[in-house]
This record gives C-alpha cells, structure tokens and sequence, in this order.
C-alpha cells in the first residue's frame, strides 16, 4: 500500500481545531446529561457517566510532563523545579514594613524599590512506596528573598528570606468529574520560617492536603493546611491563621504560550486576606518574562499581619503550564 503524504499545517490546524471542538461539545452533552438525570424521578445522576477516568489522550500532556522529570531525576547533574524559580530586579512596595525594618537597622528606612527572587527544587526519595496506588516521596525546599539592593545607605541588608523545607507524598491521578481532570494529589509536611531570632522570628509547621484539578487551558489547585500546635513560649506569631486562614486556592488559565495565574489565602471571618497574581511570557529560550502583583496580608513571614502592596517585573523559568499546548501545573 501506498504510504498517504503527511498532513500539510493548514490540514493540521483544522484537524486540531476540530479535536478541541468535539471536546467542548462533549463536555456541555455530559453537563446536560448529568442536570437531566439530576432532574428525573430518582433524583440520582449515572456515576459511571459522571465520574470517569480520563483517556490516554487527555492526560497526554501531562504524561509528557511527567516524564520529563522522571529524566530530570535519574540525572545527578541537573535540578527538578518545584514551585516557580523566578527574579524580578524590580519590585516596588508602596507599604514596606518599616517597624520591622527597624529592628534589622537602627538608623535605616526602607526603600519601597528591591529585588525579590525565589528558588525551588524538589528531589525525589521514593516511588510507589504503596505499590500500584503510587505515593513517590519526595523532599522540596523554596527560598524566596526580598533584598534591598539599592539601599546602599543601609548596606543592602536582605530585608526578608523565608526558607520552606517539605517532605510529602505525591499520588499521580486521572479521575475525570465533568470534565475537570484530578492529576494529583499529595500530602506534605511543611515548615516555613525566616530563620531569625526574637523580637524578628517568624515560623509555623503545617500539614498540607493538595489536590490539581485541570480543565483544557484551565487549571485549580486546591490546598488547605492544619497547622500543628506550639506551646505558648515557643510561638512566635500565635495569630498567624487570623491573617493566612486555613489554606490556599490556586486558579490558573493558559493563553497561548503565555499564562496567568491568581493565587488566595485568608480568613474570611476576621476580614483579612492576601491574593497574588503572576503573568508570564516567553521571551527567549527557556526565560519568559514576569509580572506580579501581590496585596494583603502575607506577602511574607515578617509581614504575615502587614498589609503590603506590591508590583516587580523581571523573569522566571518554568511555566505553571509547559510549553505550546501541553498544560501541566507544578
């Protein structure tokens, strides 16, 4: 048999066009399937209809993704990204904490324009520690900075570093509930700090229950936290969840190649809260460029009850998503 010609780019597009529409059509069929049983006399929707497992092709680029990493790990050389690795030259805060900037100098003020960077990695442990239900171990650690770099007058001191090392268990998934695609889960033990003495010492150690869910160029992640307990001498912020709340909640969406994401924490019952929003964009290579945007309560530790307003541009290196059309959260 003769071998058919391969697909020109415009036969391509159409054929991907066409795959992305038959998707949404039949996400909206089974949306309308689900209110209809929901509305018929028993009152109970089809489970088998409604929950499902997402096919190879769903989950294709986050196999992708995955695979990637495993790469990555069995190489000694090279480093697994965890959360963002990003350094924004500029970043301008109009309410800097001055009272604890006093405590770092004496005689110093703070400038409202610093550089602000973090760094993670992760490396893996274990795998499959509960055979074919998975659970790969893993140890991760995040350092985010805020350093004043143009504060010569003060000798350029880091007004900020927390450190965050973690242990957790990470549970690869592909259930599909309505469309949306849980694609993991783990579980983390997580201690944050800033590494400093009293009056200026702030930490907390917390159990992490995370779950991503991922919808087309949509994705949620969903992470509430208990924090464990400290006795009354050894705690130095005892208030902290009347700032931070009780976890996190992550929404991002992918345009293009590029992609935003807004990310919120608080209590809502005492009124305070934090939300941060990240753009990024390609620019060259594997660099993209990036903006972001934070206001509320813990920006950092030292300002978990500070309100802050802040805004830095510079440059990160992994994507929430991965590149062109394979979306994966990290």
């Amino acid at each position: 048999m003769a071998q058919e010609p391969p697909l020109t780019t415009a036969e391509r597009a159409a054929i991907e066009a066409r795959i992305e529409t038959l998707s949404t059509e039949l996400d909206s069929l089974r949306q309308q399937l689900t209110r209809d049983q929901l509305q018929s006399g028993s009152g109970q929707p089809d489970l088998s209809k409604v929950v499902t497992t997402a096919s190879e092709q769903e989950l294709e680029p986050v196999e992708q993704r995955r695979q990637l990493e495993r790469e990555s790990l069995r190489n000694p050389f090279s480093i697994t990204a965890h959360r963002r690795n990003y350094i924004l030259p500029l970043s301008y805060n109009q309410r800097v904490n001055e009272a604890a900037f006093g405590k770092i100098d004496d005689n110093g003020t703070p400038d409202r324009t610093e550089m602000s960077f973090q760094l993670s990695a992760k490396f893996n442990l274990a795998k499959q520690l509960f055979g074919n239900y998975g659970g790969d171990l893993y140890f991760a650690y995040t350092q985010r900075s805020w350093w004043q770099a143009y504060n010569t007058d003060s000798s350029s001191p880091f007004r900020e570093t927390n450190y965050e090392p973690e242990l957790f268990l990470d549970f690869e998934n592909r259930l599909n509930v309505l469309g949306w695609t849980n694609i993991n889960n783990r579980v983390s033990i997580n201690h944050q700090s800033n590494g400093r003495s009293d009056p200026l010492s702030r930490s907390w150690n917390r159990v992490i229950l995370e779950s991503t869910f991922l919808k087309d160029d949509w994705l949620v992640s969903v992470a509430p936290h208990w924090r464990v307990p400290e006795s009354d001498g050894d705690d130095d912020n005892p208030d902290i969840e009347r700032y931070m709340g009780y976890g996190d909640i992550t929404v991002a969406r992918r345009f293009g190649n590029s992609e935003a994401s807004l990310q919120w924490h608080g209590n809502p019952s005492s009124g305070n809260m934090g939300t941060q929003l990240d753009y990024s964009w390609p620019m060259f290579g594997s660099i993209r460029g990036h903006l972001q945007y934070f206001y509320g309560y813990g920006d950092s530790m030292i300002d978990y009850d500070h309100r802050t307003q802040r805004i830095g541009i510079g440059f990160s290196i992994n994507p929430l998503f991965t590149s062109g059309s394979d979306p994966y959260f990290e």
